[in-house]
């Protein structure tokens, strides 16, 4: 094997087989000066000659050294990158071995000595040449060196062996370098569109790339109030989609154009292509006909398709009559509105009248009126669960239940709307529920009831309010009428018990063991002061109110409290009066109170304002024994 590069001159295959190296001259066109390119710079041709011819030129025992021949010849050797020299003879000389190059070493001019010999043609066997595998398994191959050049011993040479595993490193470097970069972009490109519109996104023509959901519905906003359908022809106006019937959802839109950056990889898809959002839009045919009939002048005879609606009462449907007369045609209108919503731009249409027959009847919108009369007729009654009380809907919550939808080319359609019949539902749902009431008894210390102060009710909640809704919808939709009863979920009764001072059973207020309380006996005339059932004061005679302006009965607190005080208020006949200095006041009902009266000298009768007078001392004695929040019973 030799060389893939040779110089200029002839090429091996090219000699004459007869020829032989002392024949043919070395190839004098590559002169030692001759500049070589590599891929790391240009060189001095350095020479090269072929494994082979290197394998028949190296000494053997029986040739002599190749350096004492006489006429040894060279032949120039481009560099040839990574090419591994073969292991010369052990017992040839420095100066005759071939020369091993590295990819990349610098170039060194040194030639090859060769023996004076005759070549053998290229075609020869290589039998009668020594093998140099052969020779290197018996001896192991000394380094190659170059005696007749003292570069090969440089440190250059050396160094320069060494650079493409360097330059080899660090491309490693570069293309791991990239690799990050490359990660940290995608990265930030992905974290920079999770908010935005990725790259390609349109909107009806509108680059709406990079901006956010509520930066894109503002667009689309603003596009959809400058857009306009300007009518033309037997009519002149120009209509917004508003007035057209056409709605543009921005929000939607907007939500769609966002779906395409949803996840991390739809954002790196969304690089590959583009995509033009449609427009989200609704449109209400009864706006629109509404709008072409407004194009009809008012002196001309507009058609008009018949209809239904309430009567004055609310309780029945009636016909409201059809007409012929001019009308325009709204296809064409609505063409123009979705175009320029789906658009988002101006367009135009050009309309003309027709004298039109009424799409609907007065007959075919009485059929209908007479249909929702009858549903209207059906009963429908509900009852509780115990069937003590019951709930009728009138014709008037009936007919408010009824739904009717006007078509442009047909009959108006009824329906049953069901959110009005759960609120009737609801409101007689609520009436028959039955709130809980917490039950409060008193027990002895033995754990007996002894009175009951208020009964328990347990709390009933209907439970089957949204099966009736949909029940009675159905019934009324098939002309039916509907009976059925709610349903009750009921709670266990709560009771709250209360053990009072034993022989407190007997007595008109039930204390707790040792709960301060107050006796007021309207009959006796008297005030006695208690903790529990045990007597503390009294009882004490006082002076009650008048028949005119009697003392107050029932169960209050002492509320307020006062070391003497001007009390002032009316008379029964209307006058006022004024008493200064009252001393030792508890108020425990309004201007109710106990209270010490200086200006009598008797008592146990009725003459009072309707406050209990009491001597001084006792007087005292209660104000200060009471607190606020003791318990006044007044009683007969």
């Amino acid at each position: 094997m030799h060389s893939d590069k040779l110089p200029t001159g002839q090429s091996p295959e090219e000699m004459d087989e007869s020829s032989t190296s002392a024949d043919v001259p070395a190839d004098t066109d590559a002169a030692s000066d001759t500049v070589l390119k590599s891929p790391y710079g240009e060189t001095t041709a350095i020479a090269r000659t072929s494994i082979l011819a290197a394998a028949r030129s190296a000494p053997t025992a029986g040739t002599p050294d190749a350096a004492a021949a006489p006429g040894a010849q060279t032949a120039e050797l481009d560099p040839v990158p990574g090419s591994a020299a073969s292991a010369p003879d052990e017992s040839s000389s420095d100066g005759d071995r071939p020369i091993a190059e590295v990819a990349g070493a610098e170039a060194v001019g040194t030639t090859v000595s060769t023996a004076d010999t005759p070549a053998e043609p290229q075609d020869a066997s290589l039998a009668d040449y020594p093998d140099p595998a052969a020779e290197t398994e018996s001896a192991p191959a000394p380094a190659a060196s170059v005696a007749s050049s003292p570069a090969t011993a440089s440190p250059d040479v050396a160094a320069s062996a060494q650079r493409p595993r360097r330059r080899g490193r660090w491309a490693l470097s570069a293309v791991a370098a990239v690799a990050v970069l490359l990660g940290v972009g995608g990265y930030a490109y992905a974290e920079h569109y999770a908010d935005v519109a990725v790259p390609g996104t349109t909107v009806a023509g509108t680059d709406v790339s990079g901006m956010s959901r509520e930066e894109i519905v503002d667009v689309i906003e603003a596009r959809e109030q400058a857009a306009t359908v300007t009518v033309t022809g037997d009519a002149e106006a120009t209509a917004t989609l508003t007035e057209l019937g056409t709605t543009v959802d921005a929000e939607a839109t907007a939500d769609a154009a966002m779906r395409r950056g949803a996840g991390v990889v739809d954002r790196f898809k969304a690089l590959l292509n583009r995509a033009d959002i449609g427009v989200v839009t609704t449109t209400d045919d009864t706006v629109l006909e509404a709008y072409a009939d407004g194009l009809v002048p008012d002196d001309q005879s507009k058609a008009q398709n018949a209809s239904i609606t309430l009567n004055a009462e609310a309780t029945a449907f009636e016909v409201t009559a059809s007409s012929e007369g001019l009308s325009i045609d709204t296809t064409d209108l609505a063409n123009a509105a979705a175009e320029a919503a789906t658009s988002l731009t101006s367009t135009s249409v050009d309309v003309s009248y027709e004298n039109t027959l009424p799409a609907v009847s007065d007959d075919d919108a009485q059929a209908v009126a007479d249909t929702a009369n009858e549903w209207i007729a059906q009963d429908v009654v509900l009852a509780t669960a115990d069937g003590t009380e019951s709930y009728t809907a009138d014709a008037a919550t009936k007919a408010s239940w009824i739904s009717v939808t006007e078509n442009l080319d047909a009959a108006p359609t009824l329906s049953i709307d069901s959110d009005k019949v759960a609120q009737w539902v609801d409101a007689q749902a609520t009436e028959a529920n039955v709130t809980p009431v917490i039950g409060q008894r008193n027990v002895n210390s033995a754990g007996e009831v002894v009175a009951t102060s208020v009964e328990a009710v347990a709390g009933q909640t209907v439970n089957n309010a949204e099966a009736i809704t949909k029940a009675i919808a159905e019934s009324l939709s098939s002309g039916e009428a509907y009976s059925g009863s709610f349903e009750m979920t009921t709670s266990e009764e709560q009771w709250e018990e209360r053990e009072i001072a034993d022989g407190a059973e007997n007595l008109v207020y039930q204390a707790a063991e040792g709960e301060k309380w107050v006796d007021i006996n309207l009959s006796s005339k008297t005030v006695t002061a208690y903790e529990g059932a045990t007597v503390v004061r009294g009882p004490v005679y006082v002076v009650d109110g008048a028949p005119a302006t009697p003392t107050v009965t029932g169960t209050f607190h002492v509320y307020l409290k006062y070391e003497t005080q001007t009390m002032r208020g009316q008379n029964a006949d209307g006058t006022d009066y004024e008493t200064e200095n009252v001393p030792w006041i508890s108020y425990f009902y309004q201007g109710y109170a106990l209270h010490g009266a200086p200006w009598r000298s008797s008592w146990g009768f009725s003459g009072s304002h309707g406050c209990l007078n009491m001597p001084v001392g006792e007087a005292k004695w209660f104000y200060d024994w009471s607190e606020i929040g003791t318990t006044v019973v007044s009683h007969y």
